[in-house]
């Protein structure tokens, strides 16, 4: 895919990245200024030394009292993790400007336009008094080598996505590495961020503590799941959209359980919505990877309360990866609702 002059100036503007044809991988410099000052603010889940916070530390803990810092700390509404995802709206660096983030972002809906533009605008005066850009810069080699070690490790299973799972040929990966972060992995969707990045798969991923032979910072995860999962919730969001009355026609099949409430998973919505992605990464996993692999898989999404992964897996494996029996991944959803129906009853644990 030839990607459009100005989107190739943002990349280059706003990320070190590695590229290999539709895949960059790279430290995106809106996310990681948002990420920044989310961790001085005490608002971000990082628990994972490393150099690379040791330097964040030294360098920017003296302006822990500007303004930016001061409203994520003392804010009065709920903070989460991947709220940095609004600094993909940032662009123009050194010069900082930024897009206005659209009506149906849902950061306006939970913070508010003023509290969050606010807060948006006290990010830039951040970045200019903090001189965040020779922090960035100087950090680039660092940058540059996680970007290749995870390209590598990636772009087969971007490959394997793109050839078996994905329809669609109009896109681009970017997969943004966030030091600062160790949650896992965040799918950004690009409508309600930045819609000039609307045929992009994008999605962030933290740091979880590895390193290489020398010692060195690098970005290992399970890429295989990650990129599998985090593919398939940015090529389906429209998808199931579409489909929104026959998924809630199922809710009374909604599992509770103390592993999805700590998951932020409360609703039959959003509980589908990632029992899509997980069971086309179980699927995938049971035609690429090792048995063991398979199994160890199936077994972590019904310790994280997933109880209808297998139901749902085996069906994307057996129409539509191992033997492709429908045309296209819509028309795996009918399939999908019927075996719900008649086996899901069977996997709702007691309520």
């Amino acid at each position: 895919m030839k990607i459009p002059a100005f989107l190739l100036c943002l990349l280059l503007a706003g990320s070190v990245r590695a590229q290999e044809d539709n895949l960059t991988v790279g430290v995106n410099e809106g996310i990681e200024l948002m990420s920044l000052v989310q961790y001085l603010g005490g608002h971000l889940e990082n628990n994972t030394p490393s150099p690379y916070r040791s330097d964040v530390q030294q360098y920017f803990w003296k302006y822990r009292n500007e303004p930016a810092v001061k409203d994520i700390f003392e804010a009065k509404y709920k903070i989460y993790s991947d709220l940095v995802e609004c600094g993909l709206a940032f662009y123009n660096f050194p010069d900082i400007k930024m897009h206005r983030l659209p009506d149906s972002c849902i950061w306006v809906s939970k913070i508010g336009r003023d509290s969050l533009d606010r807060y948006m605008r006290d990010c830039m005066q951040f970045y200019r008094v903090s001189r965040f850009h020779d922090f960035y810069t100087a950090h680039l080699s660092m940058y540059q080598q996680w970007a290749g070690g995870l390209r590598d490790s990636v772009s087969e299973s971007v490959r394997i996505f793109d050839s078996l799972i994905n329809t669609r040929r109009d896109h681009h990966w970017m997969i943004c590495m966030d030091p600062l972060n160790d949650w896992g992995a965040h799918t950004i969707n690009p409508a309600i961020v930045n819609p000039e990045y609307r045929s992009f798969f994008i999605f962030q991923l933290g740091y979880f503590g590895d390193t290489d032979k020398l010692g060195r910072m690098t970005f290992n995860a399970d890429l295989f799941n990650f990129g599998w999962h985090e593919g398939t919730h940015a090529f389906t969001d429209t998808i199931l959209g579409s489909f929104k009355s026959n998924i809630d026609s199922l809710a009374d099949l909604m599992p509770h359980s103390g592993a999805l409430h700590g998951q932020n998973i409360d609703d039959w919505q959003h509980y589908f919505n990632e029992l899509m992605a997980n069971a086309v990464s179980v699927a995938l996993f049971r035609q690429f990877r090792s048995a063991s692999e398979y199994n160890n898989l199936i077994q972590r999404n019904l310790r994280f309360g997933f109880v209808h992964i297998q139901t749902v897996s085996d069906v994307i494996y057996e129409n539509y990866i191992h033997a492709r029996k429908v045309d296209n991944f819509e028309g795996l959803m009918p399939l999908i609702f019927a075996a719900l129906r008649k086996n899901g009853v069977d996997s709702k644990p007691n309520q």
